[in-house]
């Protein structure tokens, strides 16, 4: 009975927690020249922008066009040494207004397109354009939940199969046909594996590759680290569908190398030291598929084969501990290394369920001591119960890790559009993305109900926190563009962290109406 309940369990939770998820790139654009919303007296001789991790070196795109959708190059653009940086030698322009849009994939396999424009010996008319980042991997949400439950599934089967494949050879079965019934259960976990790894890589090409020619799909799939892992991950579950639970020799070697590829497709590979916090995947992942393997073996096997389970689990136990201990260690260090500060796991999905795993994993380390407990005083009615727990708990954790796994860790800076009333005028404030350096803005006040009009418009930056005062605001040099607008591409954010935005109306009648926004600026 309890064998159908675990699989009714965890489609529960899939059903529960997976609501439309927004899942996000995570190549963030740090620096572009030009700026967006920028003025130029003179074409560039080169385009270029930088993002906060390393890209593909194979698949990307910089194109520039002029106001009549012409690119205004045929060259191809090129990559920096340390694949952070794309850059386009451009052709002398006359005046205009162009666009500059890009296609990239980060490291860990995730698209990214933007567009933005800038103008040569030209004023750009108008209030900001919401900038669209590209910043939204699979905005369609039948997409979203759709690569997060095949995520899901991929890493339960994956842990199962590869605990399976571990524990069989410590297992102390004590007939041939308990043997038997193990690996007939492991050959459908495995199948199931299968089956995942490949809808995990149709539903990821999908989205990475759509768009892409021929020639584009090709070289990713064969010279970008997640490409190869798409192969070399089908490869070894073909072969170990036949050759697995043969020879111990053969099963450790085989479970090392799946678990190590599967870490070339995730954040591992972006940062900037890769063999480090790959180091790190691969040891939380071996933990976590000894002590989910292990416990789901114990709760299925425990009603028919409980002499097998009792006399395998003080070993279990002893081996599952050093496995949470050390699941949380490299949890912790790989954390430390993939967002720019820890503040920030406080301000996105990804890190707000991570806080969540971390407290699921303290109640399991409970869990754990009650079960050796009870195994001391050899209660197996309470044993069958923290099992059950056990499980549940496991379901939990690889569901989240599942969705996390193609959630952004770093949180984003986006546009501001900023609309409020007061006393009857509507005061709606624009901005580029507002992240430190540059930025453009514009003010938009609509006309006093008393029939005046407006006489003055100022902006201010004013830093929030312990130790910031008003001595440190900073004036936005705002410029009227007509009657209802003022602008300025030159407003600047000198540091991330919270700032207080207050902008100030002044009437022909000396009216005054003073507004005020907080808004956080991330440092990638």
């Amino acid at each position: 009975m309890m064998n159908k309940k675990v699989p009714l369990l965890l489609c529960f939770l899939l059903l529960l927690v997976f609501h439309p998820l927004k899942t996000s790139a995570h190549a963030v654009l740090l620096k572009a020249t030009p700026e967006e919303q920028s003025e130029l007296k003179e074409m560039p001789d080169e385009v270029s922008l930088t993002f906060n991790e390393r890209l593909d070196g194979e698949v990307f795109d910089l194109k520039v066009r002029d106001d009549k959708g012409e690119v205004i190059t045929k060259k191809k653009a090129v990559i920096s040494e340390d694949h952070k940086t794309i850059s386009l030698d451009v052709p002398d322009q006359p005046k205009g207004i162009y666009t500059l849009s890009y296609s990239i994939i980060s490291a860990d396999g995730h698209p990214v397109k933007g567009t933005y424009i800038f103008s040569v010996g030209e004023k750009i008319a108008g209030p900001v354009p919401d900038r669209n980042d590209g910043f939204q991997q699979g905005s369609d949400a039948i997409y979203n939940v759709l690569l997060s439950i095949v995520q899901v599934c991929y890493y339960l089967f994956l842990l199962l199969s590869v605990g399976w494949v571990l524990w069989k050879w410590f297992i102390p079965f004590q007939t041939k046909e308990n043997e038997e019934i193990y690996g007939q259960k492991h050959k459908g976990i495995y199948l199931n594996y299968m089956v995942f790894l490949v809808l995990s890589i149709v539903v990821q090409a999908m989205n990475v590759l759509n768009g892409s020619s021929a020639s584009q799909i090709g070289t990713f799939i064969f010279s970008s680290a997640t490409g190869l892992s798409w192969i070399i991950s089908l490869f070894l579950a073909l072969i170990g569908y036949f050759l697995v639970s043969k020879h111990k020799g053969f099963d450790f070697v085989w479970a090392g190398l799946v678990l190590l590829v599967s870490t070339l497709n995730g954040h591992a590979v972006a940062t900037n030291i890769p063999y480090y916090t790959v180091m790190l995947d691969f040891i939380h992942l071996i933990t976590a598929a000894l002590w989910a393997g292990g416990i789901v073996y114990l709760l299925l096997f425990f009603k028919k084969h409980r002499e097998d389970v009792l006399l395998f689990m003080p070993k279990f136990s002893k081996i599952a501990l050093f496995s949470l201990l050390l699941l949380i260690i490299t949890g912790i260090l790989y954390t430390l290394m993939i967002v720019p500060n820890i503040s920030v796991i406080f301000h996105t999905t990804w890190g707000i369920l991570l806080l969540v795993k971390v407290g699921l994993v303290c109640i399991v380390l409970i869990i754990g001591a009650l079960v050796r407990n009870a195994l001391k005083k050899n209660e197996q009615t309470n044993l069958k119960k923290l099992l059950t727990v056990d499980v549940t708990l496991m379901a939990l954790i690889v569901l989240i890790v599942g969705i996390i796994t193609h959630l952004n860790p770093i949180p984003q800076n986006k546009p501001l559009l900023w609309k409020e009333e007061q006393q009857g005028m509507y005061i709606v404030t624009k901005t580029s993305t507002l992240q430190q350096g540059n930025f453009a803005m514009v003010v938009s006040p609509s006309q006093p109900k008393d029939g005046s009009s407006i006489q003055m418009v100022t902006a201010t930056l004013t830093p929030k926190g312990k130790g910031k005062g008003k001595e440190e605001s900073i004036e936005i040099p705002l410029e009227k563009e007509n009657s209802s607008s003022y602008k300025t591409s030159k407003a600047v954010l000198p540091y991330a962290g919270e700032w207080d935005l207050s902008v100030r109306v002044v009437t022909t009648e000396l009216d005054e109406f003073i507004i005020h926004k907080n808004i956080q600026v991330f440092d990638h």
